[in-house]
């Protein structure tokens, strides 16, 4: 998320992002002599974990994130020094990094510009989404052709990798390793058992519905007694919460 047109509020949050990460980390460095007293910082950056981790703390020349620049700017021209208002945003661009969160800072021309992602595993979260919408499509084929196990089976993997995707951009701890079935349903649950919103609702309650039908429909472990009407209300709650993750990632991205 860049920070450029509200100025009170980017103030605040500069502020906050010095007195939190940077000014502590420059005054550690020069009391070890690391630093001289005159230090002028033109870019910092503090990388975030999502398993608790500690920070990495980053000033000027060790900063390295990728730059995107507004369309239509000039970066050819002689001298050619960003404002704040060419620069849309900065990103990580270290693979190790991808699934951390992070504040960079940069000096521009005119001023600070900062941006930050809060959001944790968003390249986990991708990985499992590609999956999911394998999964979604072959459920999509499943109803169309009748094939009712087979949609059951395949919704059930759909949602329960778009479950722990959700989790993980949250920094879910209980899945932030293997997981099984039981992990990932209870984690899913906890998360949302208190939830009001209606989205939310339908996302839990179809999450437990094929949870609980799996296990005929794979393994003939009972009777699968379930309407047509169902069917495709649940086709519509996953493909909902996959486009909304979907959504949520993209909007990183931007």
């Amino acid at each position: 998320m860049p920070i450029e047109n509200d100025h009170e509020f980017a103030n605040n949050v500069y502020n906050n992002f010095m007195a939190l990460f940077f000014n502590p980390e420059i005054a550690k460095r020069k009391a070890l002599g690391l630093l001289n007293d005159d230090f002028t910082l033109y870019a910092a950056q503090v990388i975030l974990f999502p398993n608790g981790d500690p920070n990495i703390i980053r000033l000027n020349d060790e900063v390295s994130a990728a730059v995107r620049l507004k369309p239509g700017v000039d970066h050819t021209r002689a001298g050619f020094w960003p404002t704040i208002s060419e620069v849309d945003t900065f990103q990580l661009n270290e693979t190790q990094f991808m699934n951390c969160g992070h504040v960079t800072m940069v000096l521009l021309h005119g001023g600070y510009q900062l941006s930050f992602d809060f959001q944790y595993n968003n390249q986990f979260c991708k990985e499992h989404l590609n999956i999911a919408e394998q999964f979604l499509n072959t459920s999509r084929y499943a109803i169309d052709n009748n094939h009712v196990m087979a949609f059951i089976d395949n919704s059930f993997s759909a949602i329960e990798l778009l479950a722990k995707a959700n989790l993980l951009l949250e920094a879910n701890q209980n899945v932030s390793g293997k997981t099984n079935h039981n992990q990932i349903k209870q984690a899913f649950n906890n998360r949302f058992r208190y939830s009001e919103t209606e989205f939310e609702v339908s996302q839990r309650a179809v999450f437990n519905r094929l949870s609980d039908q799996r296990s005929k429909a794979r393994y003939l472990n009972g009777e699968v007694n379930i309407s047509i009407g169902e069917l495709n209300s649940i086709q519509d709650t996953v493909r909902k919460m996959y486009d909304a993750l979907v959504e949520r990632l993209q909007y990183v991205e931007n």
